[in-house]
């Protein structure tokens, strides 16, 4: 569905914004330009809230060239997680850790990351994580970051670590391209609609009851979110491993 769909939709059938007038200056309450930027906002607001945009070939979000000795890489602004990362050339995914598991101990066990097994010297990565939410002057980090474990040797200087993520969509709509489509999945599109509504009745006069409106418009974006989210998480299922001797008896992902 394109943006001259989606904006005829929510000024015509949503916000009923029809102009009566044949001539001279629009009697609309919003202008195009005005509804296109709240359709950017809920365009981006159900990517993230729903988690349904994955991407694994756009390069600049799923590619990070490794450097000798550099552990840390800023990732896009646009990606929200990453779901899996794989160096290019090696068999098997990376093992996701996580900051605080790169200094503390586990027993060894094939289903375990073990820190305390592994040989710096070697410098092939095999584990990262994306929960470092400070750099190293304690500062909070804005964009999302990689962190490789163990820091790559010059053997692995400018070899690829390929993504999966989930991101934000690229681009912004605009009134100059009326034929741009959403990249969340087309049957989320008129869902992503209620959003926009919202923002712009959240503005608009309240004696016409429009304020009611605009929150029932906010409450169903909030229960398409979630019906889609839940589908992601689906498509993103990873079965439980269970096991003894760890604990006692644990399940794990």
């Amino acid at each position: 569905m394109d943006l001259t769909t989606l904006l005829a939709e929510l000024r015509e059938n949503m916000l009923h914004d029809r102009s009566d007038a044949v001539s001279g200056q629009s009697d609309r309450l919003w202008t195009d330009a005005t509804l296109v930027r709240y359709i950017n906002e809920a365009h981006k607001r159900f990517a993230r809230d729903s988690l349904c945009i994955r991407d694994a070939t756009t390069a600049a979000q799923t590619e990070v060239a490794m450097v000798t000795d550099q552990e840390e890489y800023a990732l896009s602004a646009k990606v929200i997680g990453v779901i899996s990362a794989k160096v290019v050339g090696e068999d098997g995914d990376l093992v996701r850790t996580g900051h605080n598991a790169l200094s503390a101990y586990q027993a060894p066990d094939p289903f375990y990351f073990d820190v305390n097994n592994l040989a710096d010297s070697s410098g092939k990565p095999l584990a990262f994580s994306t929960d470092e939410g400070f750099g190293a002057d304690g500062t909070q980090i804005v964009t999302p970051t990689l962190k490789l474990y163990p820091k790559p040797s010059s053997t692995y200087n400018a070899v690829n670590v390929k993504l999966r993520v989930v991101r934000l969509p690229l681009t912004d709509f605009s009134t100059g391209a009326m034929s741009a489509e959403p990249e969340i999945p087309e049957e989320h599109h008129l869902d992503m609609l209620d959003w926009a509504a919202y923002l712009a009745l959240r503005i608009a006069d309240d004696d016409a009851g429009n304020q009611r409106l605009a929150e029932r418009y906010a409450a169903s974006f909030a229960t398409h979110t979630a019906d889609a989210r839940k589908l992601a998480m689906r498509r993103m299922f990873v079965p439980h491993q269970w096991g003894f001797g760890r604990a006692g008896f644990s399940w794990e992902h």
